[in-house]
Formats: C-alpha cells, sequence, structure tokens
C-alpha cells in the first residue's frame, strides 16, 4: 500500500454512509492491527494472509500482471462469502483488513472507518486514490487460477493411478515463483493433500553441477505458516516453488513423478540494449 499522505484539514461530512456508489479509502502503509473486543460489535484486525500473496506493484506490460480489482474480489468473495461489498472503498477495505461479525455488524464497522477516512482525507481524495489503487497492476502469488482453467502459464497433468490430477500455475515472476495445487481431474476443483505424498526439490538431472548439489522437501506455504494440516481451508493449500526447479513427487508404492517447473522470460526493459552483444550459436544439448 502507499504510504500515508499528509493530513488535511477534516472536512464536514454532509452525505449519510453508502448514499454514493463511488467513495473511495485513504490508503496504509500497513493493515490496521488493532483489535476491538466491544461486545456483540463487528472486530477489524491485521488480516494474515497464509502466504506471500500480498499483491507487488509492477509494471503493466510484466507476464502475468493481474489487474488489483480483480484480485481484491476473488479475496474477498473468499474471505467474506455472505457480504457484499457495496462500493469500491469497500472492497478495499475488505481485501486489507479482516473484519468479523454479522453481516449487520460487519457493515456497521464499514460505514463508521468509511466516515473516519472521509473526516481525515476529504471525500475527493480517497475516490481518486481508491480508483487509482484498484487500477495498479500486482504481481500475486497464490492467487489460484479457475477450475479447468488454462493457458501458456497453467499446466494440468493427470496423476497416474489417481483421480486426480497436479497443477502449476504462475506467482510472480520478478520473484521467479511459481505455484503448485492438485486438483480433481473431473472438475478441476482443488483439493488439499488427496493422497500420502513427499514433494522434493531436486538438482536438475540434466545439469546437476549447475544448480544446488542438494535435495529439500518442499512444504505448502501453509504449513512454513504454521497452518495445520487440519486446518488449511478446503482447496486453498499450494506449494511455492521456483522457475527452472525440478521436482520428484513420492508415493509409497508408487513409481515416482518427475518434473520441471517452466522457465518464464522477463519482458525486455526499454533500457536494455542487445546490440554490443554477439550471440554465438552452439548447441546446448549434445547426444
Amino acid at each position: 500500500m502507499k504510504a500515508k499522505r499528509t493530513r488535511q484539514p477534516k472536512a464536514a461530512v454532509t452525505r449519510q454512509p453508502y448514499d454514493d456508489s463511488k467513495r473511495g479509502r485513504k490508503t496504509r502503509s500497513q493493515p490496521r492491527d488493532t483489535i476491538k473486543a466491544k461486545p456483540q460489535a463487528a472486530t477489524t484486525q491485521a488480516y494474515v494472509v497464509p502466504s506471500p500473496s500480498m499483491p507487488m506493484s509492477i509494471p503493466t506490460s510484466a507476464t502475468g500482471a493481474v489487474l488489483y480489482r480483480d484480485f481484491c474480489v476473488q479475496q474477498v468473495k473468499a474471505r467474506y462469502p455472505t457480504i457484499e461489498p457495496r462500493n469500491d472503498w469497500e472492497l478495499l477495505y475488505l481485501t486489507e483488513t479482516k473484519v468479523e461479525g454479522t453481516a449487520e455488524e460487519v457493515y456497521a464497522e464499514l460505514d463508521k472507518e468509511y466516515i473516519s477516512d472521509i473526516e481525515e482525507y476529504g471525500f475527493e481524495e480517497c475516490e481518486r486514490m481508491v480508483t487509482e489503487h484498484l487500477a495498479s497492476r500486482i504481481e500475486p502469488t497464490g492467487m489460484k487460477p479457475l477450475p479447468k482453467e488454462v493457458n501458456k502459464y497453467i499446466h494440468i497433468r493427470p496423476i497416474p493411478g489417481t483421480k486426480y490430477s497436479l497443477r502449476l500455475f504462475p506467482g510472480s515472476i520478478s520473484a521467479a515463483e511459481y505455484c503448485l495445487d492438485f486438483v480433481d481431474s473431473a472438475s478441476g476443483e482443488p483439493v488439499n493433500s488427496p493422497f500420502e505424498f513427499e514433494l522434493w526439490g531436486v538438482p536438475n538431472p540434466e545439469t546437476p553441477w549447475l544448480s544446488m548439489p542438494i535435495t529439500m522437501r518442499m512444504r505448502s506455504i501453509e504449513n512454513a505458516h504454521g497452518i495445520r494440516q487440519e486446518d488449511i481451508l478446503p482447496g486453498h493449500e499450494k506449494f511455492i516453488l521456483r522457475d527452472g526447479l525440478t521436482c520428484v513427487l513420492i508415493r509409497p508404492g508408487k513409481p515416482k513423478i518427475q518434473f520441471t517447473v517452466p522457465v518464464r522470460k522477463l519482458p525486455e526493459q526499454p533500457q536494455a540494449s542487445r546490440e554490443d552483444v554477439v550471440i554465438v550459436d552452439l548447441p546446448k544439448v549434445i547426444v
């Protein structure tokens, strides 16, 4: 989020909450971390995302860039299935702040916070900041595709002897992060660890001398954040891999499954010139 702007003189609030569908909100350098403790009232707190999925600003031309508005819509639907944001300000606020309570309590909390923002920044400035922020592009790691969605970055492969498939989908290209999860082969719906297995990252078998000469067991990002397997929300489990990483899926009594994560090319930067570079044509593999 953007750093907090210079405080403006408070403006009188003449409109009632939610009488306009285009309301803004101020941006904060960090999510709110206060927890309201009043009985029968909605509570707000910093929402700790169990994966590195908070956005990172990138050029709009970057591979796999996602409109932040689309990211917010997906996050709010997943976190608040019974709450419908009534405007852009609510969409952004619910993405970045966890609000607990009944629907009535949540909306009351949103009313109060909206008024606070308007008093602090003024209506027009809030509206401008929200519009600008939702129109930005991000590189989310962990944002799952729709069931059966495929493109040149999303790859689904069946796992022999099961009704499940492994799915690779892109994360942040700047951090060279790729994601893996398991899906039901028939429906395409994501599932958490559907069978007993271990996932290992290993040296590239073709050029082991160029990679780290170690193997490492890969754990889901939820497990890495201390979330017990039984507490992971259905279909939310995912593994964070790296572009070019070779992995082996090991199942007891079953053949091992090996794959190498695709490598994405970074967008060419305008300042990068190849005029002073001579490319020598040599074979990559000699059989």
